[in-house]
């Protein structure tokens, strides 16, 4: 099954477009990983960015409520761009909008 679930924060406002006649949204979400280091117990923090599509009313909601900072849920199907291109683009099933905005 391709099925994938991540949280985390959008990295910029998403862009909308009109491909055919169907709105689709491109957003980039950005989350994060925490390690420590065993020989000084310092922790850090390292980030994952995952690029995004959102097609028909899911775009047009993301579009019209979501913006850079916004902390959101995403279940997802991974796909890729072409065969001769590894880079994954992750299709948006479902998602859920959170109140919380991200603070650096």
């Amino acid at each position: 099954m391709n099925n994938c679930c991540f949280t985390g924060y959008l990295v910029e406002n998403p862009r909308a477009d009109v491909v055919g006649e169907v709105v689709r949204a491109e957003f980039t979400i950005v989350t994060y990983n925490y390690r420590k280091t065993k020989s000084t117990g310092e922790k850090s923090r390292i980030p994952t960015y995952i690029l995004c599509e959102a097609w028909h009313t899911g775009a047009e909601t993301i579009e019209r409520f979501a913006t850079k900072g916004t902390k959101i849920t995403v279940y997802a199907s991974a796909k890729n761009v072409s065969k001769d291109d590894d880079s994954i683009i992750f299709r948006i099933n479902e998602f859920d909008l959170c109140q919380e905005q991200f603070e650096d």
